[in-house]
């Protein structure tokens, strides 16, 4: 019944030629295509390139790709109007934060909107709120009187989303022929796509903000243009822009090894920043938290064994085969907190409350979207209080039961929720022993609790199960045990980092992020010269995230960001044609890496503690994803010396590689 009359304009693509004075405008009511420009500056870059023995120059480019979690997005709404309650039901990670947003949106008080996350299938930052589907659905629940559901197919998914990481980044860097840095100038374009509210295109920002990642470059000038075209917006997506600059500064230091002649590996441990060093200020005002990045990567080459891979490689050459070796060293600073932020913010809550029976109930407003902290605050908590794993219960995704929460976002659940977790279990600890240690005759620095016992230290017969303390606090709320002492075991508390802002060091600028892990790693391909392919074989990492609460967690996210690095550098790809139609609309454009394609990892733990979070704790979900950029295109140089491979641009498909090896100075 509606006639549409088209009229069409002119496609925006480039994001070079859309900074152009007549190039058409995205949104014409804008004066130019640029959403965004930042400058950060240390030293005096010229001086630096002046100074430098030798200087090269060149551009990275990092291709458009899109997050992929098994389930899209999903959104069910039921209103009730008897009660002018609206509950929406939300494959979310920030369950709290889309609360108040859709509140805002609908006209609504925040304590008439109930938002549940039930199990999600990956969220990898695309599902953070707000897209205009949920608004949509919580109106169209309000309106109608029933329930309203819509759960987005693949080729939406594909379509519009959000897409991610397009980004041109040209450099000069000027080296000693020691193959130190002695200047670096950085200029960043990013094609986030069409302008939206929520924040994906602010990981153009910290591309920026991140670079040059973990390397002392004292003389260095890091310029930021994030450019609107007619393509699908930016979203959020694992590792948030930092990959991009890891990328850069490993193909940068790539380029200066060859240049100087100095091993790649050594070439970086020259540049690193030092263990003594930190905290390290950054260009960006970036405060570096802690580590020995260093050590890191020693450890790979020793679980690499390059001298016994270095054999393998000629034998596999004079069988006709071609092997490569490349390194690569991830940063990526993780815990996103920006000031006066609706969603992003460096806090979280947590309750926990013991029942008389001595069962346990911890409600955090942090959430899982497959990455399993549940498990690791569970432990926190019963290695805090004393009780046992088993008879603890998380629940997180809930805005009527748990305290306001940031949820998921910048590998944070831990840092934030797991901290704020430790501060109400020490509270409830405290009362317990308190109680305990009037039953016991003792004092409660005599006490200790383990395994859901409290006992005398040195005399661990003398012993009080906790379940039986609880009973004692709210049974015998008027016995000797529990004199001077409030009724209930019930503790809420809040963590906040407080080196996020205001750091003198930073001259008035603000480090948006507290902790920065990193990963080491190697990846071994094979590459098959007659047609591109390449096999990655083997994958080496070692990874620091601070103290490390549950290795096989920590073990299950890098597996997963590995994967997705490696689907990045070889295989997933958005393509639009010149009319700006995109046509990877399905699976079987868009090409995911399987379990075939996935190689063998050896994976290894360096524990640098943060001083910034009460356990020492950092991110662990981001450096995995990072790493294989790099790595594999060093790997794919390696295996052709005699070639003299410059490999600039991702991903890494066989018709490029072919093209690398088979025309003159391609």
């Amino acid at each position: 019944q509606i006639e549409i009359e088209w009229e069409e304009l002119p496609a925006v693509l480039d994001p070079v030629a859309a900074l152009e004075p007549g190039s058409p405008r995205v949104e014409p009511e804008w004066p130019d295509n640029l959403l965004l420009e930042r400058e950060f500056v240390s030293g005096d870059v010229d001086r630096g390139l002046a100074q430098a023995d030798g200087v090269v120059r060149g551009r990275v480019k990092a291709h458009r790709y899109v997050p992929s979690p098994l389930e899209p997005r999903a959104f069910v709404a039921s209103y009730d109007h008897f009660d002018e309650f609206l509950t929406f039901w939300a494959s979310t990670q920030m369950p709290h934060s889309l609360r108040s947003l859709l509140a805002k949106q609908l006209g609504m008080p925040e304590t008439s909107v109930r938002v549940i996350q039930p199990h999600v299938g990956g969220g990898f930052g695309l599902k953070g709120p707000l897209s205009p589907e949920e608004v949509l659905v919580g109106h169209f629940a309000r309106a109608l009187g029933r329930p309203v559901g819509w759960i987005e197919s693949r080729v939406e998914h594909l379509l519009a989303a959000g897409h991610c990481r397009e980004t041109l980044l040209e450099f000069e860097a000027g080296y000693k022929q020691d193959g130190t840095i002695s200047g670096l100038r950085v200029r960043v374009v990013a094609d986030v796509g069409a302008p939206r509210a929520t924040y994906g295109w602010a990981q153009s920002f910290v591309t920026a903000y991140s670079t040059p990642t973990g390397y002392k470059v004292p003389d260095c000038k890091v310029e930021l243009k994030s450019v609107v075209t007619n393509k699908c917006p930016w979203t959020g997506y694992r590792a948030f822009g930092k990959e991009a600059a890891s990328y850069l500064m490993e193909r940068v230091l790539d380029r200066i090894a060859d240049a100087t002649g100095v091993d790649r590996a050594e070439v970086r441990l020259r540049n690193f920043i030092q263990p003594d060093e930190f905290p390290y200020s950054q260009v960006s005002g970036a405060i570096l938290d802690s580590g020995d990045y260093g050590k890191a990567l020693r450890r790979v080459l020793e679980l690499v064994d390059v001298p016994a891979f270095r054999a393998e490689q000629e034998q596999a050459r004079a069988e006709g085969r071609r092997l490569g070796l490349g390194l690569s060293f991830a940063l990526t600073p993780e815990g996103c907190a920006l000031p006066n932020s609706a969603l992003l913010q460096g806090y979280d809550g947590t309750a926990i409350r013991i029942t008389p029976s001595g069962h346990v109930t911890v409600l955090t407003g942090v959430t899982s979207p497959g990455s399993g902290n549940e498990t690791g605050i569970a432990q926190i908590v019963a290695d805090t209080i004393g009780v046992r794993v088993q008879d603890i219960r998380v629940i997180q995704g809930d805005t009527d039961k748990c305290p306001y929460g940031l949820g998921n976002y910048s590998s944070r659940s831990l840092m934030m929720g797991g901290s704020a977790a430790l501060l109400a279990a020490r509270d409830l600890r405290e009362k317990i022993l308190n109680v305990a240690s009037v039953a016991l005759e003792v004092t409660p620095q005599d006490l200790d609790a383990e395994d859901g016992t409290v006992f005398v230290k040195g005399a661990p017969t003398r012993k009080l199960a906790i379940a039986e303390v609880a009973r004692m606090i709210y049974q015998n709320a008027h016995g000797k045990e529990a004199i001077g002492v409030e009724p209930g075991l019930e503790a809420t508390r809040y963590y906040k980092v407080d080196n996020v802002y205001h750091q003198p060091e930073t001259q008035g600028r603000f480090s948006s992020y507290p902790t920065w892990p990193y990963e080491a790693c190697a990846a071994i391909v094979e590459v098959d010269a007659e047609t591109g392919v390449v096999k990655v074989l083997r994958y080496v990492a070692v990874h620091d995230c601070g103290t490390v609460i549950n290795p096989l967690l920590v073990d299950a996210n890098l597996h997963g960001g590995i994967a997705q690095g490696i689907g990045a550098a070889l295989y997933e790809d958005m393509v639009y044609d010149e009319n700006g139609q995109l046509l990877t609309q399905t699976l079987m454009d868009y090409t995911l890496p399987t379990a075939l394609e996935i190689p063998a990892m050896v994976l290894d733990h360096q524990e640098t503690p943060t001083p910034f979070t009460p356990l020492g704790t950092k991110g662990a979900g981001e450096s995995g994803i990072t790493g294989p950029l790099s790595a594999i295109a060093s790997a794919i140089e390696d295996a052709f010396p005699e070639k003299k491979l410059a490999l600039m641009e991702t991903p890494m498909m066989p018709a490029r590689i072919w093209r690398a090896l088979n025309q003159s100075g391609a």
